[in-house]
């Protein structure tokens, strides 16, 4: 990845978690929570909540995590929260209709929604790609997260913390031979619906975002194995977007923030940031 990618945008970069971003320094007391993905980073996502205090939690998973969650929050000296796992089919309109009516019913509502449901396809030329795998990508990170906005959107005007996190890609930003073309234009584009989403409904309140989860093949720190350093990237993705989510940070609305960053750093950049309307996709003549 390179500087234009923004990588180092901040000094350090992280490859763990770190005590800033510690889930049992939040208070999530009372927020109800959706984590749209249930691989290695969407459960770990559900645990940083669950430690941070979150009363609901509701996870798209194809397995109950119910015992684990909970367990999460026990050890944390948290209160147990309320638990929902929901079966979805990302890419159908029905499922995900479903899924935001069964978190009505069982939550009153929702405060914080992360996407973490993106694809990635083969790398391969044009010509010589799977047509149906390259769409495959365009559905799950553009389709899946328009599905999901448009589902939840009216339960979020009702009122909580009207925050989306779509889980983006440094893809976005860069155009290479055989760089699977399909997640680059497919999370530009993911970029480009947050800031439409912004525009729609930020006067309503709506804090919608975008974070890059980092890049697994970077290298590990000096101290560490490649194993341990694959081992500890989920939970420092996870404590990242509970940091974000601790608290209703509207200046970041229709940005881009990098997991890998120092959230501190960043914090302190705000100013700047909002200044030069950084950290968005836009055309600088």
């Amino acid at each position: 990845m390179s500087l234009l990618q923004g990588e180092y945008f901040t000094d350090p970069i992280h490859v763990r978690t770190y005590p800033a971003i510690d889930p049992l320094k939040a208070s999530l007391v009372g927020k109800r929570v959706f984590v749209v993905g249930s691989g290695v980073i969407g459960q770990a996502m559900a645990i940083s909540y669950a430690r941070a205090g979150a009363a609901c939690i509701a996870i798209g998973t194809h397995c109950d995590l119910t015992l684990a969650i909970k367990k999460a929050a026990q050890d944390a000296e948290r209160k147990p929260p309320r638990v929902l796992s929901i079966n979805i089919d990302i890419s159908s309109t029905a499922s995900i209709d479903n899924a935001a009516a069964l978190i009505q019913a069982s939550f009153e509502g929702i405060d914080i929604i992360v996407m973490d449901s993106g694809g990635l396809e083969e790398e391969r030329s044009t010509a010589e790609g799977n047509m149906d795998k390259w769409w495959h990508s365009w559905t799950t990170n553009l389709r899946g997260p328009y599905l999901v906005a448009r589902a939840f959107l009216p339960m979020m005007l009702k009122g909580g913390d009207k925050t989306i996190v779509f889980v983006a890609s440094a893809a976005a930003h860069c155009v290479h031979k055989y760089e699977a073309s399909a997640c680059g234009t497919s999370m530009l584009a993911q970029l480009r619906f947050a800031a439409f989403l912004a525009a729609e409904y930020g006067d309503q309140g709506v804090l919608p975002f975008c974070i890059h989860l980092g890049d697994l093949a970077m290298g590990a720190s000096a101290d560490s194995t490649s194993a341990e350093h694959e081992n500890k990237w989920p939970e420092l993705l996870a404590d990242t977007v509970v940091y974000l989510t601790k608290r209703k940070r509207t200046w970041l609305s229709g940005r881009y923030i990098n997991c890998t960053w120092d959230m501190p750093q960043l914090m302190a950049m705000k100013k700047e940031i909002v200044k030069e309307d950084g950290l968005k996709v836009r055309l600088v003549l």
